[in-house]
């Protein structure tokens, strides 16, 4: 069972880094990952690895945060990348998930990486989108303050789990606009 196999591999590590309701999140993640990565031919294990640990440094304290993007090398490109929580955490958690966990796969780190990043190697590969989309759709996610988007979010999943990877990638790139003009 690749679950077991993953917590075990990366636990009590992860615990101790994430809050418990990010490692539900994380793994709500994996479990997406492992059931699309069947409908994309990708490497299961390898899919269930990135979703699982996404978010290894998303509950950093603002020093660690600091720390962690000074270590990372990734070069903002825009001043919004700044935002820690939506899009500088990504690159960070990459360079975690091969410092502190062991990662070597560039495919799971890249995918890790451009899950929050604009841009980055392997951005349009179908792990990468896949992470995105199981990102959102993952069953432990409350979306009920953000209305349109759980409106939205069937239409994702039969895109996603339906193998219309283009569809699903222009249903959410659509969403990151409506995102930034509703907050």
């Amino acid at each position: 069972d690749c679950r077991q196999m993953d917590m075990d591999k990366y636990s009590p590590q992860l615990a101790a880094a994430l809050t418990p309701a990010r490692l539900r999140h994380s793994l709500g993640v994996m479990q997406v990952m492992g059931e699309v990565a069947e409908v994309y031919g990708l490497d299961r294990e390898q899919a269930m690895t990135a979703g699982l640990l996404h978010d290894a440094a998303k509950d950093f304290t603002p020093e660690q945060q600091e720390a962690g993007y000074r270590a990372c090398g990734y070069q903002l490109k825009h001043a919004v990348e700044r935002d820690y929580n939506l899009y500088l955490h990504g690159p960070v958690c990459a360079h975690v998930a091969e410092r502190d966990y062991g990662v070597t796969d560039r495919l799971t780190l890249n995918a890790i990486k451009t899950h929050t990043a604009v841009d980055g190697d392997d951005f349009d590969h179908p792990l990468s989108w896949c992470l995105r989309f199981s990102d959102l759709l993952e069953p432990n996610r409350n979306w009920r303050d953000v209305p349109w988007l759980a409106k939205g979010l069937p239409r994702l999943r039969d895109a996603a789990f339906s193998g219309r990877l283009d569809e699903a990638a222009l249903l959410q790139y659509g969403w990151v606009d409506q995102w930034f003009t509703a907050f």
